[in-house]
């Protein structure tokens, strides 16, 4: 499949909306609350359905939203372990939106921490732990470091990365794009590495997500409907290369800003 990318019309109109609801959420604040919240819970439900498509959507929103019977496990473990996992998306996007402010630079630690909030309560044996033994990922021909490798790439990658989010100061329209372009360089790193055992999708997504609210941007919802162009861009890029990824991004984000604005278009009216 070819891969996915805006053209330059495509691309005026992501940077152009992007500053367009940027300042219609600082003078609504409260619609702007809104929004971060219908994109959090969006983001739970489809990347957790990017790993897992065994449950369709509506049971993942049950899932989310606490709806349904109190004691899932009635209806089965793997029903049960996907609640807590969605319930621990939750409390990570959440976590991750008091912690922006901060800007603490990308590490380590932080990638353990966002992994441990989201299995603590399903797999806790793994939940916030490098992976100590190799692996594999499904369907894919990548095959990811070894263990003696993980930390020393992440930290060397993660510097970089870092230096480069810090030398772009305010974001304008002029290093919009940069900053995605690290964004995607980190998103695909996690992924590259595959520092745990399992999660490591809904961790990278969530690395991209951090950077994004550290500039008070709102969340890119990456649709179940684009799994396959979303892996294939994933599959096209290296450690030294994540432009598919960058070129995915732009797409997936312009998507998810056109569904802001319609909710924006509410508010004007008002």
């Amino acid at each position: 499949m070819p891969i996915i990318s805006l053209n330059k019309t495509e691309r005026d109109r992501l940077l152009e909306l992007f500053f367009t609801l940027r300042d219609l959420g600082r003078r609504y604040p409260f619609a702007k609350q809104e929004v971060m919240a219908g994109l959090r819970c969006m983001k739970a439900v489809h990347s957790n359905a990017l790993e897992d498509r065994s449950i369709d959507r509506i049971f993942l929103q049950i899932l989310l939203h606490n709806a349904g019977i109190p004691d899932k496990n009635r209806i089965s473990p793997s029903y049960q372990k996907s609640y807590l996992e969605l319930q621990g998306q939750d409390n990570l996007l959440r976590w991750l939106e008091e912690k922006a402010p901060q800007k603490d630079p990308l590490s380590i630690s932080l990638i353990m921490e966002m992994h441990r909030r989201v299995f603590e309560k399903s797999w806790p044996d793994i939940a916030g732990r490098i992976r100590d033994s190799e692996v594999q990922i499904a369907s894919m021909k990548h095959l990811p470091p070894s263990v003696p490798d993980i930390q020393q790439l992440l930290y060397q990658k993660f510097t970089t990365i870092n230096e480069g989010i810090s030398a772009l100061g305010d974001l304008t329209p002029e290093n919009f794009f940069t900053l995605l372009h690290y964004s995607a360089q980190a998103h695909y790193l996690v992924a590259h590495v595959h520092p745990f055992r399992d999660g490591n999708g809904r961790v990278a997504r969530s690395v991209s997500d951090y950077i994004h609210l550290r500039f008070d941007m709102y969340y890119d919802v990456i649709m179940t409907d684009y799994k396959a162009a979303y892996l294939d861009a994933m599959e096209e890029c290296d450690i030294l290369n994540s432009d598919p990824l960058f070129q995915f991004l732009q797409y997936s984000y312009l998507e998810t800003l056109e569904r802001v604005s319609t909710f924006f278009s509410l508010v004007v009216k008002r």
